[in-house]
């Protein structure tokens, strides 16, 4: 892991690039050696210049992990909402898996500490994911006629994802068997109980 040679950047430029470095360091090091000075060397910046973006090793491991979330344009439009559903949560499993089971817990652990930083985790990380499912899953859903807004309360909103999170943490990974457990044996009732015609 030597310095990078660099010309100045700024703006997203640099921010793409100290990501990236975050990234590449969690993936040599783990998050639990993860360090403001392995990253800036990573990255050929300074521990000020990150410092001025993040308070906590938390907060950054936060910034990288909703870059590499998915974006709506990555969720294929699969004609049916529970297309839709599968195809995030297994892009989802994906990326979960890359991040891996003992970071999670040691993130959310160390974030657990603090509550205004365990309100900044839930933030970033889960409204990145509502924001999701509202644009690739439910707003494709709504425009196909499948289901209406009213039907969808805040938990109800939010199931599919708050499922495979605590699936993930608990167990590791999750099967396409448990994938589509989670869709057509809880999520698909609990919206055809609202009166949703799927």
């Amino acid at each position: 892991m030597g310095r990078r040679t660099v010309s100045r950047r700024r703006g997203e430029e640099l921010e793409q690039a100290i990501l990236d470095a975050v990234w590449d360091e969690f993936q040599e090091v783990g998050f639990l050696r993860l360090t403001f000075e392995g990253v800036a060397k990573r990255a050929g910046t300074s521990k000020p210049v990150l410092y001025r973006r993040w308070s906590s090793r938390v907060e950054m491991m936060m910034a990288c992990a909703v870059s590499r979330m998915p974006r709506p344009d990555s969720i294929p439009d699969t004609g049916s909402l529970r297309g839709d559903i599968v195809a995030l949560l297994t892009l989802m499993r994906s990326r979960l898996r890359i991040i891996g089971q003992t970071a999670m817990l040691a993130l959310l652990a160390e974030a657990s500490n603090d509550p205004e930083l365990r309100q900044k985790f839930f933030r970033a990380v889960v409204n990145h994911l509502l924001d999701l499912l509202d644009m690739a899953v439910w707003g494709r859903a709504i425009d196909r006629g499948e289901i209406r807004g009213e039907q969808l309360t805040e938990r109800l909103r939010r199931l599919p994802i708050d499922l495979v999170r605590n699936e993930f943490l608990l167990f590791g990974d999750l099967t396409d068997e448990v994938v589509a457990s989670i869709v057509d044996e809880v999520v698909l009732p609990a919206l055809r109980d609202r009166g949703a015609s799927v």
